[in-house]
């Protein structure tokens, strides 16, 4: 959940710095991407979607992740296999004294298709695993393959797609279920270039829909585009600050907004907490005391 597979290249790729593990993201247009998460406080996400199928795999703390139809809580070893337009609450508690980390892997529609069995029941509701030696040895292939910068395409799209054909044999078929609304279609035009304005005038002509028909469908399923373009950028924003090393000024821009305290102020709106919290371990914020409470803090 931390980037779309067709963005334009790497965000802050570095994956070490002082000596310690840093967060990364390494993306493969058209692949998929392998993200590495870090998050220094706790935190709860309400209303988090998987635009993209996912797969995450704790290494420290533990995640809960819940709907209407499941409550889900795994701990270090633990994989966590997301669908695709799900929609779920999610806890990333750090473990005692230290952060919380996880390995992701997304895999973009097209690789889905090619590898996904379409004789199996798509994944409905997000699913729990215990990888073995063997899953873990190709996960850790596929990142390779990811990072690697020589590594040609067709190998790429074979190591991701592996994972695709295991999950597939654990009973977790990637394929998107049957339909596209018009939410998903927004969000997939949205999420090719988050950081653009998009007008209704500009989302309407990209479709091919009047903008009557465009509110009203959407006011029908209890949305509007304002609604789903804050939902996009602040998602996208949480998947910037947990899996790269941008500054919170640029995770800003990247996701629309041009000043850091209007971002900052969203972000908290929508999540409860701020954008430095991510980075920031709870009790350092609270020795800062003052100087780091104020919105202006947060451009970094």
């Amino acid at each position: 959940m931390a980037g779309r597979t067709d963005a334009q290249g790497d965000f802050a790729v570095i994956e070490r710095i002082s000596g310690r593990i840093a967060r990364f993201t390494h993306v493969v247009p058209a692949i998929g991407a392998h993200c590495f998460i870090m998050q220094a406080t706790s935190g709860t996400f309400r209303r988090l979607r998987a635009d993209q199928p996912g797969l995450i795999v704790v290494r420290r703390g533990c995640k809960r992740i819940s709907s209407n139809r499941i409550d889900l809580e795994e701990g270090p070893g633990a994989a966590i296999v997301l669908p695709m337009n799900g929609e779920w609450t999610v806890v990333n508690e750090i473990a005692a004294g230290d952060d919380y980390q996880a390995d992701a892997f997304v895999f973009s529609p097209e690789l889905v298709a090619a590898y996904a069995d379409s004789n199996r029941a798509p994944l409905r509701e997000a699913a729990t695993f215990r990888p073995d030696a063997d899953f873990e040895g190709a996960l850790e292939r596929a990142g390779r393959a990811l990072t690697e910068a020589d590594q040609p395409d067709t190998i790429r799209r074979h190591l991701l797609g592996e994972i695709i054909v295991r999950l597939d044999a654990l009973g977790m078929n990637l394929r998107p279920g049957e339909g596209e609304s018009l939410q998903d279609r927004i969000r997939a035009l949205v999420g090719s270039d988050v950081a653009a304005e998009w007008t209704a005038n500009r989302v309407t002509s990209a479709l091919g829909v009047s903008e009557a028909t465009l509110r009203r469908k959407l006011a029908s399923s209890g949305t509007s585009l304002t609604d789903i373009l804050v939902d996009i950028r602040m998602t996208r924003a949480v998947g910037l600050l947990q899996a790269t090393e941008l500054p919170i000024n640029q995770v800003a821009l990247e996701v629309g907004y041009e000043s850091a305290s209007k971002f900052a102020a969203r972000f908290r709106e929508r999540f409860g907490m701020a954008p430095r919290d991510i980075r920031i371990p709870a009790a350092e914020i609270a020795r800062t005391g003052a100087e780091l409470d104020r919105i202006g803090a947060a451009a970094e």
